[in-house]
């Protein structure tokens, strides 16, 4: 076999290796791509190196530039299967205003630590600076809402090249964790209705997954390596143990302590319901080198 395996997701095929397309958006961080021609081009060079080394699965998020590339390297290619990530700056509202807004991405994080047990995410860097006083009342909570009209053109826009799509990608999975799991129901909803698999993210780890198990998901994304997941990383293995659909590990080789690949690799080799992983590449150089590697371990 020439490629990185495949399993079985409700009769579909799955990549047990995923490229991301984070380091390309420019969303997180500062990019040296200068212009959009250049970022496409170093997105091209990188998924096609991917694909000599075997990958056969890559994640897309609503970039213009990247979707165009990624969906006419897809014609050429019919093979290599595609994961919509299609949430970031779409479609969640309170009210009448984006959840996406700083100020609403500060306020949510501070409504999952008030409704977080303190003991469990004491340890946790995520929440070290946030103020629960700009938490949002259980009142604000119930305004939160799933604009379908939006929600449905990005379905249309990614159901023409992906084949599996991500649900209630939205804060530290938030919305299962305030009580409004409702709408990740409404999405997974549509989501089928559209023709495509819907599975959880859960960057929530631990808290995320027992209640995204119960929801009509083929599988989840859980945020996990060597040094952390949500709450704790004990807390979340001992979830995970419990957990019967496949889950995509992503993260998998961010360390404070630095890039250890043997040593994150035998996380994941340790866990066997982790089915799959995401791995971010920066360029065409990282890419060889990241999955040459990784060919090693299947």
């Amino acid at each position: 076999m020439n490629h990185f395996p495949f399993i079985k997701i409700e009769n579909r095929d799955y990549p047990s290796v995923i490229m991301g397309e984070d380091k390309f958006t420019g969303w997180f961080e500062k990019d040296s791509f200068g212009t959009e021609e250049q970022r496409g081009m170093a997105y091209k060079e990188a998924i096609e190196t991917a694909y000599v080394c075997g990958v056969r699965g890559f994640s897309m998020s609503p970039q213009p530039t990247l979707v165009a590339v990624l969906k006419k390297f897809k014609k050429t290619h019919p093979e290599i299967v595609c994961i919509s990530n299609h949430h970031w700056q779409t479609h969640y509202y309170i009210g009448n205003k984006s959840l996406w807004s700083k100020e609403n991405l500060d306020r949510i994080f501070a409504t999952e630590k008030y409704h977080s047990d303190p003991d469990l995410i004491k340890g946790s860097y995520w929440f070290k600076d946030v103020d629960n006083n700009k938490r949002f009342s259980k009142e604000e909570i119930e305004t939160i809402r799933l604009d379908e009209k939006e929600y449905i053109a990005q379905l249309k826009e990614f159901g023409s090249f992906c084949d599996f799509c991500l649900v209630g990608n939205y804060g530290k999975s938030t919305l299962l964790t305030i009580g409004r799991e409702d709408i990740i129901k409404k999405e997974i909803k549509l989501a089928r209705k559209a023709g495509l698999v819907p599975l959880g993210m859960c960057e929530g780890g631990g808290l995320a997954l027992p209640k995204m198990e119960q929801l009509d998901v083929g599988g989840h994304w859980a945020w996990i390596n060597r040094q952390h997941a949500h709450p704790n990383l004990s807390y979340t293995l001992d979830v995970i143990k419990k957990i019967k659909k496949p889950i995509t590990a992503y993260k998998v080789f961010t360390s404070s302590e630095g890039f250890n690949f043997e040593e994150s690799i035998k996380l994941i080799r340790n866990i066997p319901q982790i089915k799959s992983i995401v791995v971010g590449i920066e360029d065409k150089e990282q890419a060889r080198e990241t999955f040459s590697n990784l060919k090693k371990q299947f």
